[in-house]
């Protein structure tokens, strides 16, 4: 039984992290991109580490997003800007 609830507690806060890391790989394509992808590719260790698949994904698009931002970003930022009319 304990293995049980050990097993859904891990699998609970690896999920946790799989959607922080989506939401940084997210955000490092508008603001500070270095900050925000690095902590993408953490939160994807760290899943991986607790024994999701997810977390290589997590990994691989924070990367890869962390890229387009840290070219982009001012580029996506006014557009973004111009788009809700700030």
């Amino acid at each position: 039984m304990d293995r049980i609830n050990i097993r859904a507690k891990t699998a609970k806060g690896t999920g946790l992290l799989v959607v922080l890391g989506y939401i940084c790989a997210i955000v490092s394509l508008f603001a500070y991109p270095f900050i925000f992808g690095v902590v993408g590719v953490i939160m994807g260790i760290l899943s991986t580490k607790n024994g999701s698949r997810a977390g290589l994904f997590v990994i691989i698009s924070s990367i890869i997003l962390m890229g387009i931002g840290l070219i982009f970003s001012g580029v996506i930022m006014n557009y973004t800007r111009h788009y809700f009319g700030i």
